[in-house]
């Protein structure tokens, strides 16, 4: 199986699609390729809370929450730890803040999607500045609301024949000839049948390294000690590192990838779908954060939404590397949260009512269901 394409892209995740939808709008015939199967099309985005970082929105202004790209760059750069061979990461900072509103926020809502009209603030540093202001958006209908319109509008040009989408495929590698990245090579899911094609620009958008135990223990950032026993996995199972082999296997750059992020409050999945899997319990204020032994963290408590890594480091240099969270019920229908669209089903499917009655009176289902 061969074909030529403008533009191959590795991946049918929202960076896929996002991309795939550009460049096709741009007249250009492109073939996505991606591993899982049609009806996971949109990737981890689907399961995804669908929280998005910006810089001096309208929604910003509206609460009066003053913003701009320069108190963003610094609070970015405070954060970010930034080496002083980090060009790349520090443009791709700068070039963020500034265009955050245009680029995306504003491309976004033309697409028809809407944002939550409350502006979160995560992240705020815990011995260093973080976000000095609130800047964590969240589309109303989750990350599910996120990949499924952009999807829709995608269908337009799988229609007019400028977008194939292959699903159950695995890229495995990446061709090259003369200098240049000409195509991508590997096998069908089921069946094993290789299949080969080429491009005038190939675009790998495979997601991170989080769905391999392996790679994330190799990885591992080295001040956070060993890394635990048991890891869970919150990213999709797909997101393998595979395609960072490829690419470093050709010359390519590969960097940060003991970057990765880490949640210090998971805990399994109650219906598992794929091995080792995860939620993200966003620890509630009112319970009691312990370590494996039952004792208070000290002297300062693990508080959620200052600096994750921290949350992280303070757990892996314990003995026994995991925690506890204890609550009675009725802290637990008030305050217990996990971040996910899975988790949040009122906010996923738009139903205000349904919302607002969480708010009042608890999320039972979803207490019922960690239970």
């Amino acid at each position: 199986m061969s074909g030529k394409y403008d533009a191959i892209i590795v991946g049918g995740g929202i960076a896929g699609i996002v991309t795939a939808l550009e460049m096709s709008e741009g007249g250009l015939k492109v073939l996505i390729i991606d591993r899982d199967s049609a009806d996971k099309f949109g990737g981890l985005a689907k399961e995804s809370f669908g929280g998005m970082f910006f810089v001096d929105s309208p929604l910003q202004r509206k609460a009066k929450i003053k913003d701009s790209p320069e108190l963003a760059l610094k609070d970015w750069s405070q954060f970010a730890e930034f080496g002083s061979g980090d060009h790349w990461p520090q443009a791709w900072a700068k070039t963020y803040v500034e265009r955050s509103i245009p680029d995306i926020y504003e491309a976004i809502l033309a697409r028809g999607i809407k944002f939550f009209p409350v502006v979160n603030w995560v992240e705020r540093g815990m011995y260093q500045p973080g976000n000095s202001v609130p800047r964590f958006h969240l589309v109303w209908g989750t990350g599910q609301e996120l990949a499924t319109v952009y999807i829709e509008h995608l269908q337009e040009q799988i229609k007019s024949g400028r977008v194939t989408v292959l699903f159950d495929h695995q890229v495995q590698a990446l061709s090259r000839f003369a200098g240049r990245i000409t195509g991508v090579t590997g096998v069908k899911e089921n069946g094993g049948e290789p299949f080969s094609f080429e491009g005038q620009l190939v675009v790998v958008a495979a997601g991170g390294i989080n769905g391999s135990d392996p790679k994330i223990r190799e990885h591992w950032q080295k001040d956070w000690t060993a890394p635990p026993d048991v890891i869970l996995n919150g990213s999709h199972q797909y997101a393998d590192g595979v395609m960072h082999d490829a690419v470093r296997n050709l010359g390519g750059q590969v960097t940060h990838l003991d970057k990765m992020w880490n949640y210090a409050a998971g805990v399994h999945h109650p219906k598992p779908r794929k091995p080792r899997h995860g939620l993200s319990l966003v620890p509630s204020k009112t319970s009691l954060w312990t370590d494996a032994t039952g004792k208070r963290f000290g002297p300062e408590p693990l508080v959620s939404g200052y600096d994750t890594w921290e949350l992280v480091r303070r757990i892996c240099e314990q003995e026994h590397k995991y925690s506890w969270t204890i609550l009675n019920k009725k802290i637990a229908l008030k305050e217990l949260a996990i971040s996910g669209a899975e988790s949040n089903p009122a906010i996923r499917d738009k139903k205000k009512i349904a919302f607002l009655k969480s708010i009042l009176f608890g999320n039972h289902q979803l207490v019922d269901d960690m239970i």
